[in-house]
């Protein structure tokens, strides 16, 4: 159901500012019955909650989110507060203050069920949606999506998409995670791949 879906989702840090050190951060919107009622006077229902798992109808997820959920896949479960600045040297090269990785939390799930989540990702590209970022020199794990926002539908009256890709390398010891978001891309698998395999 939605609850136990939005705890998930709010875990690896959806629905909540990341932190990082700039300005604008969107909290984006993990939305559950009671969020439902507040704002719409409707109960929810269970076609809400498939849209819901799908990452569509009311969800709202910022591009820097999906990253830090997919990097918390990759590395074994740990949440990081995205930063900006690695260290601050001197003009002679001397360290000045280095910034150390900061965790929000480790995601309240089983290593063996992150180790599915990362199988299904790494055949996503081996013989799915990703293929297209499946690469000779170095094994990619990734993700596509397309999803919908409000605006002119076109002929067959399909609401405009965007395009995405969310992606980790190398598979067994990730140095890598990336994200491309594609605003009116249509379908992530056609637009958003072909990006993510050329930064890899």
């Amino acid at each position: 159901g939605i609850e136990k879906s939005a705890e998930y989702a709010r875990a690896f840090g959806f629905g909540e500012l990341t932190g990082i050190a700039l300005r604008g951060e969107s909290a984006g919107l993990i939305p559950d019955e009671r969020w439902k009622r507040v704002n719409y006077g409707e109960s929810w229902v269970t076609g809400d909650t498939y849209n819901a798992t799908i990452g569509q109808g009311y969800i709202l997820v910022t591009p820097l989110q999906l990253l830090n959920a997919t990097a918390a896949v990759a590395n074994g479960g740990m949440l990081y507060r995205p930063q900006v600045v690695d260290q601050v040297m001197d003009t002679k090269g001397h360290i000045v203050r280095a910034f150390a990785p900061e965790a929000i939390r480790r995601v309240p799930v089983s290593t063996e069920n992150l180790n599915l989540v990362r199988e299904g990702m790494r055949e996503a590209v081996t013989r799915g949606t990703a293929h297209r970022v499946n690469l000779a020199a170095i094994a990619v794990a990734g993700k596509t999506g397309t999803a919908e926002y409000p605006g002119p539908r076109d002929t067959e009256g399909n609401l405009p998409t965007h395009a995405w890709c969310t992606a980790f390398a190398p598979y067994d010891e990730p140095e890598i995670a990336l994200v491309v978001f594609v605003s009116g891309g249509h379908e992530g698998a056609k637009v958003a791949v072909p990006i993510a395999a050329r930064i890899l």
